[in-house]
């Protein structure tokens, strides 16, 4: 349309404003639309190399050909499904973002992407779970197990993927098959996923008898897009507190467990004050919410910018949160320079 910047300019404009800190130069047109631009370029999907990988011993090396799954125990009829015959089944596509519970404020050991595979709930109704069932132990090809209540397996969101933004697993994320059960913390979400069986009586899993939870719903948890230095960066060495000129437009991502993100806020003082931050994705309890906050300070100086988002029940996160094997959901925090406001 005549009068429209043009997208590849627009985006090239836009990231050389960023890598200069001179977003308040560009026309005030402009701006709104590097504003909107900002705050969807973040988020969307993780690159594959940038995903983050826990595992509790190696990578696997597995012969689709030959890998089955197996629902066993306490059921009507157990299962031994190939791939082929899981393949077969009606797919579904969910996009869905996972987080290691190790993962601080902040951190980078979250990633979110597009899985395809399989509705859980009609295979475990297929195998005819006995009512006597109170727990599902869930074990990998990797010698990896953990358990949850029958009746968490059973929610509907559950599924196996066998694609990851259309592919087939990487071997590290768990090929041939994985469960996902959103809501949770990676840690109760085997890879290579080999069995699951049905039993009477709790079953403590391999990272639950080393002090972690054994409910490991995930907390509500917050960090930043920009401005951010990556961790492993060498810009963090030589200059650690980005320098950027006024106004500033601050993107980051929230995450809870089931009840969602029901707002963000952020502070520029420290954590004195906070105003509302605008949500601009949260689509689903399951994928992190994308939020974006225009900070114009009067003045320039070092600041201090907190984050505290709310989760759908009011849980708010708080300024601390230190780790005890349940996930941790304290404030996170940057510092940034302003040159000139």
């Amino acid at each position: 349309m005549r009068g429209e910047i043009g997208r590849r300019r627009f985006v090239v404009l836009v990231g050389g404003a960023l890598a200069l800190g001179q977003l308040a130069v560009i026309p005030r047109r402009v701006l709104a639309q590097a504003v909107s631009e900002l705050a969807r370029r973040f988020g969307g999907l993780t690159p594959l190399d940038r995903f983050y990988v826990t595992s509790y011993d190696g990578t696997p090396q597995i012969d689709e050909s030959r890998h089955t799954l197996k629902i066993t125990g306490l059921v009507r009829a157990p299962l031994a499904l190939t791939m082929a015959e899981i393949r077969k089944l009606a797919p579904i596509e969910e996009t869905l973002t996972l987080e290691c519970i190790s993962n601080p404020p902040d951190g980078d050991a979250i990633g979110n992407a597009r899985w395809t595979g399989v509705k859980l709930k009609p295979l475990l109704e297929r195998a005819g779970v006995n009512a006597k069932a109170r727990w599902a132990v869930m074990r990998g090809a990797d010698g990896y197990e953990t358990a949850v209540p029958v009746e968490e397996l059973y929610r509907e969101e559950n599924f196996l993927a066998y694609l990851m933004d259309g592919a087939p697993l990487a071997p590290e994320h768990g090929f041939p098959l994985r469960i996902m059960i959103p809501g949770k913390y990676g840690m109760k979400q085997p890879k290579w996923l080999t069995e699951i069986n049905l039993v009477e009586r709790e079953f403590v899993g391999y990272w639950e008898r080393r002090g972690w939870s054994q409910s490991a719903w995930r907390k509500v948890n917050s960090g930043f897009f920009y401005p951010r230095t990556p961790h492993s960066s060498l810009l963090r060495l030589i200059s650690p507190v980005p320098r950027l000129r006024a106004p500033v437009d601050i993107v980051g991502w929230a995450l809870a467990g089931p009840a969602g993100v029901r707002k963000v806020e952020v502070s520029t003082d420290g954590g004195k004050s906070f105003s509302e931050a605008e949500l601009i994705d949260n689509r689903s309890p399951y994928v992190w919410t994308i939020w974006h906050y225009r900070f114009a300070p009067v003045a320039p100086g070092r600041y201090e910018i907190r984050v505290r988002a709310t989760d759908g029940d009011g849980v708010v996160q708080p300024p601390e949160d230190a780790q005890t094997g349940s996930g941790r959901s304290g404030q996170p925090r940057i510092e940034i320079e302003v040159e000139k406001a």
